[in-house]
């Protein structure tokens, strides 16, 4: 029954999270940013909930009882869950997106999730006070809860998101909270009848037997084993001191923020897969299963492995490789999966008696928190570029268990100084260099930042002394300019990092790994490259739209460098909805935009969906959708309710042209299926095949559509080129209620 209980509450814990990153696409998008406060927000109700099971465990036990059912219900009156309770018109949206998001997920979640969070901690106090042979040991009970944690994020992509709408889940989720009260306070009732009048602060039970599973760090090998009480357990539950609660933090800040950090790195610089981020923290919830189960690990070869990989990915990092994607991802995936292993594995042993147990999950979930307060609002501020991932690695390295031997090293301090020495000569060439202006070549940078990294992991027998030289090397990298070209501008918003890149004769505008615009320095008129190209798909729909009787009017979604101003006429008027202030001011300062002969440019920031749809304009003639972040899918821009606003926004017979280029998805089934529900006429260019002469001119691979009610306009449309075609196959229906992202993978 307390098993089943806390699977289950585990199982739903984890179902809100993805469920209400669904519901807040429409407002927000799916960046980086909104994950990482979304999961800020969930490690402080989840310490809030922690902090009510320590409370409420000091209570006698009908009180507890009656306390916590009170929470229960106020959590049923808050259902169902709903992220619309958080005016979309409300001015946090476009000020501080950050503070509206935590807003709508405080008013939609956060007692259902409050209540849901005080689960484990709470039936492991109670099952420690029934007469059961596991009961001096309840650990084991987190293992199961991991367990509920992991079935939830794998089985929400691939089971449940593929079948139910946004609103089925909803009820459905709300009926098995129900279902859970019910076993809740089955085991209130238990815990009791089996102990009447117990008070938590009594004195703790019996140590466990050696085959009860609980874990211990070996000191001499930094092995996890499953046959004696935790570094910090006392079988008389004496108080645990400040350091063991100090070191309970620092194990569970590290993987919390290792886990923001790999996910916001990978999905926006290595492969911009929407789903990527349930793989980072399947492996992080599935880290406690491993740790709190009896299994045997040795923590020191893990942690020298790990720091192997670690080491070259710090290198990779200060060297902005992003390719081979299909060998860095994993690397970057098998480091944060060992990595949290073995933190989380130097956690579970430090577990102190059950007498403590509240106490250690709430340290455990102030760090938790605390990582997510590094990542998703500190971090931001602090740095132009992802700098917490890498300093992290660093963390995690030098936290692998320590090598007594070098304890007796008669030469220990001096060696323990070659690091910072190092550091400082790094420091002091890097400098040199940059004051000399002198060009690094991408070998040369390799062997100038590879060449340290081998030799700090030299000393990985001695962690501290590893990340001593591993912090020189992203000390001295701070100066590196990398090797694509000078970086005049880099900024880092709440939804990622931009900068531009100066080379001989272009500006490149950079968010992550994806190049979303170029522009031609010095020039005096106004040029479209890169994937708006004149003899590629964008010439031809201007081409169109020119040869019309359309409004002068052109919406864009997405502004980038604004290239599309370049098509602009002297009587056109050109409306950019931009989400990203950073890109707009990037886009004035070193963007074709000033040069262009619009009689009017307007650029309007925000969501392009919920601002187009709250702004008050006369018909468009033109409407080109082009909003990425990265490679990710707009998804919330392509369901049938946008689309069907659009329409409204265009006038009668004008064209919607959309940007589909895509590395890891097909969205071409998707505009299929909007086209049907309609009535639209759709047409594609796949524009991929391109010579060196025609890249070497500035044009790059790209696809596009086009899509009207005007028959008369497609005919126009494949006279000016016959490469569009038009679309067959089977067609994928988005809906704002219902988008399966994975029927759109590219297999």
């Amino acid at each position: 029954m307390f098993t089943l209980t806390i699977f289950l509450s585990a199982l739903l814990l984890f179902m809100v999270q993805p469920m209400a990153g669904k519901m807040l696409l429409p407002s927000l998008g799916g960046t980086p940013g909104v994950w990482n406060t979304c999961m800020m927000f969930f490690q402080a109700v989840l310490l809030l909930g922690y902090l009510w099971a320590h409370g409420v465990s000091r209570l006698r036990a009908l009180p507890q009882l009656l306390v916590h059912a009170l929470l229960l219900v106020a959590a049923l009156v808050a259902l169902p869950l709903s992220m619309d309770r958080m005016a979309l018109s409300s001015p946090l949206l476009n000020s501080h997106p950050n503070l509206w998001l935590l807003a709508a997920l405080g008013l939609g979640a956060g007692l259902p999730f409050l209540a849901l969070s005080t689960t484990s901690p709470l039936i492991q106090a109670w099952f420690a006070r029934l007469n059961h042979r596991r009961s001096s040991d309840p650990y084991f009970l987190y293992a199961a809860s991991n367990g509920g944690s992991l079935l939830a994020l794998l089985g929400y992509p691939l089971l449940v998101e593929p079948v139910f709408g946004v609103s089925a889940q909803a009820s459905l989720w709300s009926g098995s909270f129900g279902v859970l009260v019910m076993l809740l306070l089955v085991c209130g009732v238990v815990t009791l009848k089996s102990s009447p009048g117990y008070r938590a602060a009594s004195p703790a039970p019996e140590v466990a037997p050696a085959d009860v599973g609980a874990l211990d760090v070996e000191p001499e090998r930094g092995r996890l084993s499953a046959w004696g009480p935790g570094e910090a357990e006392d079988a008389s539950g004496a108080p645990v001191d400040v350091r063991q609660k100090g070191l309970w933090t620092l194990y569970a800040f590290v993987p919390s923020s290792l886990m923001l950090g790999v996910t916001t790195y990978i999905s926006t610089d290595v492969a911009a897969f929407p789903l990527l981020w349930v793989i980072p923290l399947a492996m992080y919830t599935g880290s406690f299963i491993v740790v709190f189960s009896a299994w045997r690990l040795n923590l020191s070869g893990i942690g020298r492995v790990m720091s192997l990989i670690g080491t070259a990915l710090l290198v990779a990092w200060i060297m902005g490789a992003t390719h081979p994607a299909w060998l860095l991802l994993p690397l970057h995936l098998v480091f944060f999966g060992m990595a949290a292993v073995m933190v989380h594995g130097r956690l579970a042993a430090a577990r102190p008696a059950a007498a403590h147990l509240t106490s250690f999950y709430l340290y455990m979930s102030i760090g938790g928190l605390l990582g997510g307060v590094f990542n998703s609002l500190v971090a931001p501020m602090v740095f132009d570029r992802v700098w917490e991932y890498p300093l992290m690695i660093i963390v995690a390295c030098a936290l692998r268990p320590q090598s007594f031997a070098d304890k007796a090293d008669p030469e220990r301090r001096w060696k323990q100084a070659a690091p910072v020495v190092a550091t400082a000569l790094m420091v002091v060439s890097m400098v040199t260099l940059e004051r000399l202006d002198v060009a690094m070549s991408q070998a040369t940078a390799v062997v100038f930042f590879g060449i340290p990294a081998v030799v700090a992991y030299s000393q990985v027998e001695r962690p501290r002394r590893l990340g001593l030289g591993l912090m020189g090397v992203l000390v001295a990298s701070s100066f590196f300019g990398g090797t694509l070209g000078q970086v005049v501008f880099k900024e880092r918003s709440f939804f990622g990092t931009v900068q531009m890149v100066e080379t001989p004769h272009l500006y490149q505008m950079m968010h992550g790994g994806t190049v979303h615009g170029q522009a031609i320095k010095d020039e005096e008129g106004c040029s479209p490259l890169a994937y708006y190209h004149p003899q590629g798909p964008t010439g031809a729909i201007f081409e169109l739209y020119q040869r019309s009787a359309l409004s002068p009017r052109i919406a864009v979604l997405g502004l980038g460098l604004g290239a599309h101003a370049c098509y602009a006429r002297p009587t056109d008027q050109m409306t950019f909805y931009e989400l990203d202030p950073t890109v707009v001011e990037v886009a004035r300062r070193f963007g074709p935009v000033s040069r262009s002969q619009a009689s009017a440019l307007r650029y309007v920031v925000g969501d392009a969906r919920i601002q187009l749809e709250q702004d008050e304009v006369a018909p468009y003639g033109m409407m080109i959708v082009d909003a990425f972040s990265s490679d990710a899918i707009p998804i919330h821009l392509l369901t049938v309710e946008a689309f069907e606003m659009y329409l409204t926004k265009v006038q009668e017979g004008g064209v919607v042209a959309v940007h589909i280029s895509n590395r890891y998805f097909d969205l071409e089934p998707v505009l299929r299926g909007l086209a049907e529900a309609h009535g639209l006429e759709l047409r594609l260019w796949d524009d991929l095949e391109l010579s060196d002469a025609e890249l070497a001119s500035g044009r790059q691979s790209s696809t596009w559509a086009v899509m009207t009610r005007d028959a008369a306009k497609i005919e126009a449309l494949e006279a000016i080129e016959a490469r569009w075609r038009t679309s067959t196959g089977p067609a994928l229906v988005w809906t704002d209620d219902h988008a399966n992202v994975l029927s759109a993978w590219r297999r």
